[in-house]
């Protein structure tokens, strides 16, 4: 692989073709050694600002109550708590091997240090206003802000959930995004208690959200119904958890080209009944992972999201976990074709892993390699974005790179 200016230049079919190139251009080579060279993870859905409250939240009772509870600890933390919890974010990311993020950020905190740091980011900017026009006024001005031009950041919006933001706001955000170009993110059917309440205006959800859409006579039932009479449901949205869809909601989205981001780490903390992957794969919705956050996970480590899923899904391929969390990410964050992918004139952000528990004519196997990486069995021996190492490693930069297997073609 030949990286120039950021990109990846130029894919060599072995390792004679590299030395051949390598001897004709003048350059070195720079030699992994005996590891893979795969992209980059693209963690799909995170709450950087909240990693400050790694174990402090439970993981069994209502759904109602861990938000109480949410809300309390965060309104705790200082904007110096803020700015490191997402700085010990960003290093957990990077550390395993995730080279973009989409980031969910409610305080401008997350978007101030992403735009200063080597990982690549969709920044959402949150809004919601449960309802409250005063509220719904601040939100809108705060998400149409001024933002700086930044190589490796970029803009888009979340509207919290069908549950947490007016009719009037929804229109609003889904105008504005249409406008600048920027694709959206919202949090959608992750409990039975959010479906009931916005059908019925009923169960736990009644004593937080007072002003919920699902209490309006003239709103639409059903999330995402809300979400389309705002003119929201499209290709540039991504809809977040999606545990709990409607008949005939999985359908709908596939036709509507939105994808969806699973979680496994947090569904595995709450608890959750096994979610229905197979139906949105049959229906043909792209399907990707994030972390969302330690708030509701235990790590923030894309390898372990795709174990999780391994094991509540023994039926799907290695290269379809992958996918999921590389290529599927990409597209869902608004990187589609940029990232997440290791071809000729894609973003050279990519990972070397190492796989020490394989033994030699494993590691010579790509069926067995693929497996252990979907496994969580790798360990992250050096990361990259644009070509400029942001973990252990010399930079690319005009520089070619080897290695004896290639799995992430």
């Amino acid at each position: 692989m030949f990286v120039a200016r950021g990109k990846v230049a130029r894919i060599l079919a072995d390792r004679g073709a590299v030395l051949r190139f390598a001897r004709r251009e003048g350059i070195e080579v720079l030699d992994l050694g005996d590891r893979v060279l795969a992209p980059g993870f693209i963690d799909a859905h995170a709450h950087l600002e909240l990693s400050a409250l790694e174990g402090k939240l439970p993981g069994r009772g209502s759904f109602a109550d861990w938000i109480r509870k949410l809300v309390a600890q965060r309104a705790a933390l200082s904007a110096a708590d803020l700015r490191r919890s997402v700085e010990r974010g960003v290093s957990r990311l990077l550390a395993s091997g995730t080279t973009a993020v989409g980031d969910i950020d409610s305080t401008g905190t997350s978007e101030a240090v992403l735009r200063a740091g080597p990982l690549r980011a969709r920044v959402y900017r949150e809004i919601l206003d449960l309802g409250d026009p005063v509220r719904s006024s601040a939100a809108s001005t705060r998400a149409a802000r001024p933002a700086a031009r930044s190589a490796s950041l970029r803009i888009g919006l979340s509207p919290h959930a069908p549950y947490t933001v007016g009719a009037g706001l929804l229109r609003s955000a889904a105008g504005l995004a249409a406008r600048r170009g920027w694709p959206a993110a919202v949090h959608w059917a992750e409990t039975v208690e959010e479906v009931e309440w916005l059908a019925r205006g009923r169960g736990p959800m009644r004593a937080i959200f007072a002003r919920s859409p699902g209490l309006a006579r003239s709103a639409p039932r059903g999330g995402l119904s809300v979400l389309a009479a705002a003119g929201l449901l499209g290709p540039h949205l991504a809809l977040v958890h999606g545990n709990h869809p409607e008949a005939g909601d999985i359908e709908r989205i596939a036709r509507s080209g939105a994808t969806l981001v699973h979680c496994p780490g947090t569904h595995a903390f709450f608890g959750r009944r096994r979610f229905g992957l197979r139906a949105w794969i049959d229906a043909g919705v792209t399907v990707a992972l994030g972390t969302d956050g330690l708030s509701s996970n235990r790590e923030l480590d894309m390898r372990r999201e795709m174990s999780l899923l391994r094991r509540a899904h023994a039926w799907l391929p290695p290269a379809t976990v992958f996918e999921m969390a590389t290529r599927s990410g990409a597209r869902a964050i608004g990187f589609a074709g940029e990232t997440g992918e290791i071809s000729e004139g894609s973003l050279a952000d990519v990972c070397a892993h190492g796989f020490p528990e394989l033994s030699a004519r494993e590691a010579r196997s790509a069926a067995a390699l693929l497996d252990a990486l979907t496994s969580g069995r790798s360990t992250v021996d050096g990361v990259w974005i644009g070509g400029r190492s942001a973990v252990g490693g010399p930079e690319f930069s005009g520089e070619l790179s080897e290695s004896p297997a290639r799995i992430a073609e």
